[in-house]
């Protein structure tokens, strides 16, 4: 047993003598089996053989033992597709090479690892639709050719030798990939792109991630194929990806299938802090503001050419969350979008505190243009909330469609649901030239007034359930322009009403003694019955009829738009207050503002329901008190 232990050294120094030797053996016999020639020819036969294109390098490969086997070469160039120009596929100011060493005694030149270093790559799509990056002419097209025939399995017997091709790994140091379209001239540019990919054989996963720069903003990302050559033989194959950068994160898990063109099925997540820089970066800068922050999309993606649908997914918007779905259409050409979005809640007071600053943010918000982005695009929405939030208003279960198409946005409310009663809408915007063309339509069905002109007019005088009818127009080159262009129509029907603060049974004594008479109380009604006219200002009351137990009233007039002024005349009847029992008719006249007015006798006759208008009140005043 003594003498065990110097026997086992002895042993293992032989052996790693052994070692050490067969070692600088290969080392010295590596020039002997792989001479520059050999390489330089072996070289361009791989990548011809692999790509069916040609291979070219300026000067003699270089070869390197240590630390690794490694073959260097300069300013190497692959071609073109036939028919894509004359500028090489890919120019590589430096590629390295890691070689297999044992192949080497046994013949065969095989490549470990690719890195490429400067390399350019340019990337087209002809006119006919195909990408110069398919390259059919070499063993990867001839598999890819196979498709369902043979596959990367190939069970047929004998095997095809193409049954299973290496490739191995390639790394690229700061690259450029440019991308032209030639059917639309669409033109793009990745630089300062590092990255790593790993497909060993044409049968196995492709992997890969890294970085680059993209329109100035740096990207991170990473992804796989588990079936590339599937993929670019028309097939599908399961692809993952994944894309980081400041404006957004992307990540997308699901199938790939290469038909006409490339179609994406899975899932996607997105999230940006700002839609805004997202919407810039794209390409479509929009100015700044507060709204548009913040978003998010969570669902099941179909991306095909330029339509990207998205469904049973979330949304979110400046806090705003719907589930839906919405189709886009993107690219370089005009935007579109569709779709179904419901929320439970929807908050549009931020977008409605940011048209009030954009109008008054270099004046006065009647000279603001009033100019609309509306020649491009194409939208078809159906939105719908269980309650709606715009400013100091707020509104139950809503569901409204809007859509622009051939420069007219229409904004349709089917129903609102108030605090009590119902609202629909009609709203179209249309540009002609540098005028804002406007049309709406309102009705308001079962309200309660005092709420409405409490919430809208801070008038609580007047309580009752109403139905209201609008129809208006106004075109203007300016928001001010606007308003004084603003004409139309309405009525107002409330039923089982009162008028508080003033008792009609008392106006008789108010018109004899304007000054000290005390006329307050309130007036119950039945009825009141008004239609309305709009326009230069001028809200014209034509014929307004009211009717209680013991009183009927009838007043026509007008009040500024602009202004508090008041003017109306009107005849009052009292049932059986005349001095022989009968009915009184007590005409009056009413003028002042809204919060001053007095009630004045009407010495003429009662109300002649032809009677002319009044003129109409001044123009609207330089700042309105809302703003």
């Amino acid at each position: 047993m003594a003498k065990a232990g110097p026997s086992l050294t002895r042993r293992f120094a032989i052996g790693a003598l052994i070692v050490v030797v067969v070692v600088v053996a290969a080392a010295a016999a590596v020039p002997l089996v792989v001479s520059p020639d050999v390489i330089k020819s072996r070289i361009v036969d791989q990548i011809a053989y692999w790509t069916g294109r040609k291979f070219t390098f300026r000067g003699e490969p270089h070869l390197s033992l240590f630390p690794y086997l490694t073959v260097r070469l300069n300013d190497a160039r692959l071609a073109n597709a036939p028919g894509m120009g004359d500028e090489p596929f890919m120019e590589i100011e430096t590629m390295t090479a890691k070689l297999e060493i044992l192949p080497l005694f046994l013949g065969r030149l095989e490549f470990a690892r690719f890195r490429l270093a400067n390399p350019h790559i340019n990337l087209r799509t002809g006119a006919d639709g195909v990408g110069n990056w398919i390259m059919a002419d070499g063993v990867i097209g001839a598999q890819m050719s196979k498709g369902d025939k043979e596959g990367t399995t190939d069970e047929i017997e004998p095997p095809s030798p193409l049954a299973d091709v290496q490739l191995g790994r390639l790394a690229i140091r700061d690259g450029t990939i440019s991308y032209t379209d030639e059917r639309t001239g669409r033109k793009g540019e990745l630089t300062g792109v590092t990255a790593s990919f790993d497909w060993t054989t044409t049968s196995q996963m492709a992997a890969g991630d890294g970085s680059f720069v993209w329109r100035g903003e740096p990207v991170e990302f990473n992804g796989s194929i588990d079936a590339p050559l599937d993929l670019l033989a028309g097939g599908s194959s399961t692809l993952r990806l994944a894309f980081s950068a400041a404006p957004l994160r992307l990540s997308f898990v699901g199938n790939a299938l290469q038909l006409d063109g490339t179609q994406l099925e899975g899932d996607v997540k997105l999230t940006t802090p700002s839609v805004r820089r997202v919407a810039e970066w794209m390409g479509r800068p929009a100015e700044a503001g507060a709204t548009f922050g913040a978003g998010a999309i969570d669902g099941k993606v179909n991306w095909l050419g330029s339509t990207v649908a998205v469904s049973d997914a979330t949304f979110e918007l400046d806090g705003n969350a719907a589930e839906g779905a919405l189709t886009a259409t993107v690219g370089d050409g005009p935007l579109a979008i569709s779709g179904t979005l419901a929320f439970e809640s929807l908050d549009l007071s931020p977008y409605l505190e940011a048209a009030n600053a954009g109008l008054t943010a270099t004046g006065p918000w009647q000279s603001a243009p009033a100019s609309l982005p509306l020649a491009d695009g194409d939208i078809d929405l159906r939105l719908s909330t269980s309650r709606l939030v715009a400013g100091a208003m707020e509104v139950g279960r809503t569901g409204a469609t809007v859509t622009l198409k051939n420069g007219e946005l229409v904004v349709n409310v089917g129903e609102a649901e108030l605090e009590e009663g119902t609202a629909d809408a009609r709203v179209s915007l249309a540009m002609d030239n540098d005028a804002l063309n406007v049309a709406a339509q309102l009705r308001l069905q079962d309200m309660s007034v005092a709420g409405l002109l409490g919430e809208f007019a801070g008038i609580d005088a007047l309580e009752g359930i109403g139905d209201v009818t609008i129809d208006a127009t106004a075109k203007g080159a300016t928001w001010g322009d606007l308003i004084e262009t603003l004409a139309g129509t309405g009525a107002i029907a409330i039923a089982d009403g009162a008028l508080d603060g003033v008792d009609l049974a008392r106006l008789p004594e108010a018109i004899k003694d304007p000054e000290g008479a005390a006329w307050a109380g309130s007036t119950a009604f039945g009825s009141a019955n008004a239609s309305l006219a709009f326009g230069e200002g001028v809200v014209t009351v034509e014929d307004l009829r009211a009717a209680g137990d013991a009183f009927a009233l009838q007043v026509t007039g007008h009040a500024g738009m602009f202004d508090p002024t008041i003017d109306a005349r009107g005849t009052l009847t009292l049932a059986g207050a005349g001095d022989d029992g009968g009915d009184m008719n007590v005409p009056f006249l009413v003028e002042g503002t809204w919060s001053d007015w007095r009630v004045l006798p009407d010495l003429g006759p009662p109300v002649d329901r032809g009677e002319a208008a009044p003129e109409p009140a001044p123009a609207p005043p330089a700042s309105p008190s809302d703003g």
